[in-house]
């Protein structure tokens, strides 16, 4: 999926910098003090490799970095049970101003402090014991259904057939389990088998996380107001490109970008500003404005098609000149922020 990851700017440069690399001599450098994290070493052929890339880039999941920069997710490593939490409430946008329940073992300014309050002030955690909340004792696989039961417990329909799954016993995380499997969220190691107790991946914890997010039915967003705010996006970004208002570029990613497509597009517009500044020049000419029509909807995601559009460039160093038009169909991702608002986290180009 990966190498298909362009905004319009990369994609209408790269026939060009393929037979001119010398105008982006410094880029590779630039691309990646901005984008190392969004390149995770550790997930290419995994096989949650589509939902660990697209929280990744969602800026949902973070990696860690050894000791020469390269990002390691860690898909099959043991999630803890602060570890979970802190996913949850930062992909399912929770809040809560409750102080919640005191854990002896939840000091105030722990990275996971915040999170544990809001999912236990809500009711979406407890502790392991009275007094005890485990942070860092490994999640298992019932306790993340439990978990994701109640978060999305308001904006998702359980109303499927439940899987039959012979190794769940009579115990407290049952029936979240056999709600989690109506509505697909889970689907057991086997065709019948489950392993509640079984340490849960962080692999397993993000797919189950992602199909619950795109399960969320009780606060859609309207459909003209994801296609506006995508044509707006483009429109105005391209505008700016036709106008070689470079400079102003960086304000329109401020506005509808984040997460992966924010940290490429300024990395683009690092290697744009270089060819300038060596002298070359890129013309662009409007053919057809692209349509946009939403093809996935929830509460905080959702995906939009561009199809139809067709862009004319040119783009020259003096002595050698590339021409071509190009169609610019593809895929926007978009995500809601803790504002409300929506933004573009990636845009997928048709190739």
């Amino acid at each position: 999926m990966r190498p298909k990851l362009y905004r319009m700017i990369i994609f209408l440069l790269l026939p060009f910098l393929l037979v001119a690399a010398s105008f982006v001599t410094s880029s590779h450098a630039a691309e990646s003090d901005l984008l190392n994290k969004y390149y995770p070493s550790d997930i290419e052929g995994h096989w949650a490799y589509d939902a660990l890339d697209n929280f990744v880039n969602a800026g949902l999941l973070s990696g860690y970095a050894d000791a020469d920069g390269t990002i390691h997710i860690k898909p099959n490593n043991n999630v803890t049970r602060a570890e979970f939490v802190t996913m949850l409430v930062g992909a399912a946008g929770l809040t809560s101003s409750q102080s919640g329940k005191t854990f002896t073992d939840v000091k105030a300014g722990k990275w996971y402090a915040d999170p544990i309050r809001i999912a236990s002030s809500l009711g979406i955690v407890g502790g392991i014991t009275n007094t005890e909340f485990g942070p860092g004792r490994p999640i298992t696989r019932g306790e993340i259904a439990v978990m994701v039961v109640k978060a999305f417990s308001s904006s998702v329909k359980f109303d499927g057939q439940p899987k039959i799954f012979t190794d769940v016993p009579q115990y407290y995380a049952k029936p979240a389990i056999q709600k989690a499997s109506q509505a697909g969220i889970v689907t057991g190691m086997t065709e019948t088998e489950f392993k509640p107790f079984g340490r849960a991946t962080r692999a397993q914890a993000v797919v189950m996380l992602e199909r619950s997010l795109k399960l969320q039915q009780g606060n859609l967003p309207l459909e003209q107001n994801l296609i506006d705010l995508t044509a707006k996006a483009d429109k105005e970004e391209t505008q700016l490109m036709v106008n070689k208002k470079y400079a102003d570029l960086e304000r329109i990613f401020l506005k509808y970008y984040t997460g992966y497509q924010f940290a490429y597009s300024m990395s683009s517009l690092a290697e744009i500003n270089q060819m300038v500044a060596e002298g070359g020049t890129l013309d662009i000419e409007v053919v057809k404005a692209p349509t946009f029509r939403v093809t996935e909807r929830s509460d905080r995601l959702a995906v939009l098609d561009s199809v139809y559009g067709e862009i004319k460039m040119k783009i020259s160093n003096g002595v050698n000149t590339y021409e071509d038009t190009i169609k610019t169909e593809g895929q926007y991702l978009l995500k809601k922020m803790p504002d409300n608002s929506w933004k573009i986290y990636a845009i997928l180009t048709n190739e």
